[in-house]
């Protein structure tokens, strides 16, 4: 029986071909995997296949010399935070990143089209946030600089395709990949240690994509009973689910914005000075410039303050959108 090759697969078996790295090339061959059709006539080319994949991950790759090169996961991280896209294949990374950001992912309707990280910044009211598109999770291979990235980022987004049955299916297969790596996600508000021996914790949030049908709402509810994490539906065809998304995304950061304001002048809104969420206004202070925090005297505060222009203690935690208004001795 004739194998009736797709072009798309003959595009991913020359990548296979030109590729130098052993990442590559397994990465090039789980595409091939992915887009073989199922029928008798590809059995002996999915074998071929598997034998591959299976002699690459046992296999070392040869040193080209003395230095090291700059891996995918060292990415100097930029605006509030570094946020990493992450999950199954074809769960909607590319296309969320495409739509929200500047970058210009590879947005295909097919498996591993991601190859390497892609970096967009987010844009929230008036602040930035860095996203990572990473190439999906798989229980055939994921290379290491993936969880290398995801260990370091400050939050991760778990990506689960709401058009497919079976939502907690999904979650659970992403959840034990990560797991299996020693990485665990914890709700953006639960107090825990970020390292800890042998494991790594992370603030996470589940992002159900694909959102556009009316039963997905349950899907959603289904997934909130599921996990502790929070879930969030998104749809790049609803304005509204992609302004939430952006939204739950800076508050799952624990980030706040302080703003400030000279005595008998205006407030100062173009450049917020970004603060921990339960900072205090000495903590505010101390990061606008050390040197104010000697000669302080007092400070007023529009915004979470009983009334605007209140005069607060030092340890007053602010929130975010709070205005500070700095008096010297």
């Amino acid at each position: 029986m004739p194998a009736n090759l797709p072009p798309e697969y003959l595009e991913a078996e020359e990548r296979f071909r030109e590729a130098d790295a052993k990442d590559e090339k397994i990465s090039a061959l789980q595409r091939m995997l992915s887009l073989l059709p199922s029928h008798k006539g590809t059995d002996k080319i999915e074998a071929d296949i598997r034998r591959r994949i299976s002699k690459l991950k046992k296999s070392s790759d040869k040193k080209k010399g003395p230095t090291r090169a700059k891996t995918p996961d060292q990415i100097e991280s930029q605006g509030v935070g570094q946020v990493v896209l992450s999950g199954m294949p074809n769960t909607g990374k590319s296309a969320l990143l495409d739509i929200l950001t500047n970058a210009k992912p590879k947005v295909a309707d097919f498996p591993f089209s991601t190859y390497g990280p892609t970096i967009g910044m987010l844009s929230y009211e008036d602040v930035q946030i860095q996203l990572i598109d990473t190439p999906p999770l798989s229980e055939e291979h994921v290379e290491n600089w993936v969880f290398n990235l995801i260990r370091k980022v400050d939050l991760v987004l778990l990506l689960i395709d709401g058009s497919l049955e079976n939502p907690r299916e999904q979650f659970r297969r992403s959840r034990d990949l990560l797991s299996d790596e020693g990485i665990y996600l914890f709700p953006p508000d639960y107090d825990f240690k970020i390292d800890e021996i042998g494991r790594t914790n992370r603030k996470g949030l589940i992002i159900v994509t694909k959102n556009d049908e009316p039963s997905d709402e349950d899907i959603t509810s289904i997934l909130k009973n599921g996990t502790e994490l929070p879930v969030v539906p998104v749809s790049i065809l609803e304005e509204d689910t992609l302004d939430e998304f952006s939204r739950s995304v800076f508050k799952s950061l624990q980030k706040i914005r302080a703003y400030t304001k000279k005595p008998g002048e205006e407030p100062d809104l173009q450049e917020p000075y970004l603060l921990d969420r339960g900072s205090t206004v000495i903590e505010a202070v101390k990061s606008i410039h050390r040197d104010l925090v000697e000669e302080l005297d007092y400070v007023r505060i529009w915004g979470s303050g009983r009334f605007d222009g209140q005069e607060v203690a030092q340890d007053h935690v602010l929130e975010d959108g709070d205005i500070i208004e700095i008096h010297n001795k």
